[in-house]
């Protein structure tokens, strides 16, 4: 397809974590190297903005997981949808594409199809996880699903869902290329990746910090480092100011995966991040209690982080909820610092995810797809 110079389009796109931000921005700058009239309006971070994006709020207002946490923004979240619908209604919207963030796109998505504006689902809500029967949902509200793993696209088609595997968004971005540097080669850094939520780091930033407190009394000659997310602030992680271990505060994060030799990393796709960086790991997380008794009750997995998932079995040491202890956490750190086979194994796994991935070209074949289909 190449660039047109006819018709406007007027495209809804929402995402509403940071990681939807940064694969919303690499889908739209595709959307418009392929069609060079088109404007986006809806929800996004900093890097969308950039593409153009007409935000109508703050993304850091709704970057929220857990039930009670969705009920104490519940105005918030209702004002919300109301304005998307009617921007829906009254905007003439071309197409919608949701980004992963499914509690509240499923929602805009089934008022978007029952007024006949298409839906493009990009990265598809992880239903082969948690919510199985949530499927149905999808049925009746998207006109095609873009799936970033490969075995998700014969899970939805199966249930009668359109779904095409595009590739995964990460590597679209040259960095996840790059071979990975030998353990050797890395820097005596221990990385902390404790969110990109603020809600997040209240539940993972102390526990992270007594680990690296625990861990400097056996290791003189590290220093430890905490990823700062594009939505938060140094003030943020205030509290390191009151411990005497060497630390800093480093705000590009996957810069920081290829230099360190250990990680301890929340889940989410930060594990894939750095998984395909290469990066030795531990992945530690704990959440509020009301998500963490529900993620239990709806949850089918033998594991939590990506890479475990995608390879069904455990290479990274899990800690989670009442197993996340600063002691625990350390001695798995220790564990792999101190086993040269162990780090060598999990690098051998990490080479099989990329395997697994596929090839760059996520966002252009999604481009691709939307807009043949809308033009």
């Amino acid at each position: 397809m190449t660039k047109a110079k006819n018709k406007k389009l007027k495209i809804m796109i929402i995402a509403g974590e940071p990681s939807g931000d940064i694969h919303g921005a690499l889908l739209m700058k595709q959307i418009k190297l392929l069609y060079n009239n088109v404007e986006f309006i809806g929800i996004g971070g900093g890097k969308m903005i950039q593409e153009g994006l007409k935000s109508i709020i703050d993304i850091s207002k709704i970057a929220v997981v857990g039930f009670i946490e969705v009920i104490k923004q519940y105005r918030v979240f209702s004002k919300l949808l109301k304005k998307c619908k009617n921007l829906l209604l009254t905007e003439s919207i071309d197409c919608f594409i949701p980004i992963d963030y499914p509690g509240f796109n499923i929602k805009i998505a089934k008022y978007a199809y029952d007024i006949e504006i298409p839906v493009y689902y990009y990265i598809a809500p992880q239903l082969w996880a948690w919510g199985k029967n949530r499927y149905k949902k999808l049925q009746e509200v998207i006109t095609k699903l873009l799936v970033v793993f490969p075995f998700e696209e014969h899970f939805f088609n199966q249930r009668g869902i359109n779904a095409t595997f595009i590739g995964h968004p990460l590597l679209d971005n040259p960095i996840f290329n790059l071979p990975s540097k030998n353990f050797e080669e890395k820097e005596n850094i221990i990385a902390f990746f404790p969110g990109s939520r603020r809600q997040e780091l209240k539940k993972n930033l102390e526990l992270f910090i007594n680990t690296a407190d625990l861990l400097n009394e056996n290791l003189n000659n590290y220093s430890f480092e905490f990823a700062v997310s594009s939505n938060l602030s140094p003030d943020d992680f205030s509290m390191l100011k009151f411990y005497n271990f060497n630390y800093k505060l480093v705000n590009n994060s996957i810069d920081l995966m290829r230099r360190a030799k250990i990680g301890v990393v929340k889940t989410g796709t930060t594990t894939l991040e750095a998984s395909l960086l290469g990066l030795n790991m531990v992945m530690a997380y704990k959440t509020s209690l009301s998500h963490y008794i529900l993620g239990k009750y709806l949850v089918n997995l033998d594991y939590l982080s990506l890479p475990n998932i995608l390879l069904n079995k455990e290479i990274i040491p899990e800690c989670i909820q009442k197993q996340a202890t600063p002691k625990r956490i350390a001695q798995n750190v220790l564990n792999l610092l101190n086993n040269h086979d162990l780090c060598t194994k999990q690098q051998q796994e990490f080479n099989k995810i990329r395997e697994i991935l596929g090839h760059k070209g996520a966002a252009f074949n999604a481009a691709n797809i939307i807009l043949q289909d809308i033009i």
